[in-house]
Parts: C-alpha cells; structure tokens; sequence
C-alpha cells in the first residue's frame, strides 16, 4: 500500500495565465517548498507550511504582483504561533504575573479563549501543549548548546523556577535535563578531541 501524502493547498490571487503557472512554480523552488501541482489560483504542496515559509513565500508573491490568500483562521494560527516564538526564543522581558492570554488578547485584540479553539481546531493540540512542548524544545537547545545554568534557562523560558522547568521537562520528554547536559559533554570533549588531532 502507498504512503499516502497529506497535500496543503495554497490560494493564490492573480494567477491569469500559463505564464504565471511557471513564475510562481519559480517562485515555490526557489524558496525550497516541494510542490505537487500548480493550477490558476491554486498550488498543492507537499506538506503544511511553516510561519516562515509562509511569510517568505507572502513577500516573494507580492513583488511578483501576485497576493497569497489565507482564511483567517490559518492566519490567526500562524500569528498565534509567531507570537509564541516571539516571547519564548528566550528573549522576552517577563513582567511580573505574567501570562501569555494577556499578551494574546493585546496583541491580537481577539478573546483568549476564541483564539484558544480556532487553534486546538486546526493544529489538533491545545494551544497551551504548544506552548508547553514549544518551551522545552527551546530548553534542550540551551541544555546542549549553551552552559546556562536551569536557572538562567527557567527563567528565559517563563519558568516560576528551575525545579517547575524540571518538571516540566521530565513530564513532556521522559528524560531528565541532566541528560541532555551529558550530550553537550559530549559534543564538547568529541570537538576538543578533534581539535587537538589537527
């Protein structure tokens, strides 16, 4: 039996001729995103695309003369995701009592709890398990590529503390953080072996 492959559709206004078939197919390569088909209108492509990719792909069109349609719901989510990335890439300025449906509603001028379901709706997860594994996968980039200490790394990531961000940690991957600090000794004694060959 076939893989089946699950196919996006992207709705793209403007598209008035077989040329404009061939600029956009320029447009999807050049941009590195697979493509099944492109009709007028319409391109089918292999799988979702990321908030990048869509944004990229939403500039690359508009200096082409060509406008990418999104229904608002997709758009909602993709904000919504922009916007996790934006206060948890471990940058962000946590005031006190902070919560992320403050930041949505302000940001968004929507309800939390209506951009909460349009998103559970559409990403089959709950918006605050992906926040929640958004955080960790964050986590596990500092435990293996920075020294941070749990601490400096709970509190960039929204943490109350460093036990909370172990805890966390444990329930959504299984493992412990001090196991993801051992790959970085690793990777740190197999670069200093090689530099000491060359």
């Amino acid at each position: 039996m076939g893989l089946m492959l699950s196919n996006y559709k992207v709705f793209i206004k403007g598209m008035v001729c077989d040329r404009c078939i061939l600029t956009i197919r320029d447009a999807f390569r050049d941009l590195d995103i697979p493509v099944v088909n492109i009709s007028l209108g319409e391109v089918t492509t292999v799988s979702a695309l990321s908030a990048p990719d869509i944004v990229a792909l939403g500039k690359s069109l508009s200096v082409l003369g060509f406008e990418l349609l999104e229904d608002r719901k997709t758009k909602l989510v993709r904000d919504i995701k922009m916007l996790v990335e934006q206060v948890y890439s471990g940058n962000y300025d946590f005031p006190d009592r902070f919560r992320f449906s403050d930041v949505v509603v302000r940001r968004l001028n929507k309800d939390y709890d209506t951009v909460s379901s349009i998103f559970s709706a559409a990403e089959a997860t709950t918006l605050e398990r992906y926040i929640m594994e958004y955080r960790i996968e964050k986590a596990k980039e500092l435990l293996v590529y920075t020294d941070e200490t749990l601490a400096d790394m709970a509190y960039r990531l929204g943490f109350s503390s460093a036990a909370h961000l172990s805890r966390q940690f444990k329930a959504t991957t299984g493992l412990n953080t001090s196991w993801f600090k051992e790959i970085r000794k690793t990777k740190l004694s197999l670069s200093h072996n090689e530099d000491s060959l060359s």
